[in-house]
């Protein structure tokens, strides 16, 4: 006992007594339902998670959605006011050929 060693008395794998197997089979029971108490908490988890991730999605695309219509309505009343926003410039290419004339 003093090299460390586990004793050799009782194998692992023995099955008790029939008094004893009976708590065995009562406590292997209580695991089973441990185990699926944990699993249908970790299910909740999971369904609550993908239900706010949905609904993140769903005002993500409403928002999408909203930007369009305003693009589009910005880009309507600009044509209607006669402004040549099409043909100026986008402000990444000004910023480009600013960049390439300091060097």
């Amino acid at each position: 006992m003093t090299s460390g060693k586990p004793s050799k008395t009782h194998p692992v794998n023995q099955r008790p007594s029939n008094g004893n197997q009976v708590f065995s089979e009562m406590e292997q029971n209580e695991l089973y339902r441990r185990g699926v108490k944990m699993l249908q908490e970790r299910c909740k988890a999971i369904q609550k998670n993908n239900e706010r991730i949905v609904h993140r999605l769903h005002v993500v695309k409403r928002l999408t959605k909203k930007r369009s219509r305003e693009v589009e309505m910005l880009k309507n009343r600009l044509d209607r006011y006669n402004d040549n926003w099409r043909t100026a410039p986008q402000p990444l290419a000004v910023k480009l050929e600013e960049c390439k004339a300091a060097e």
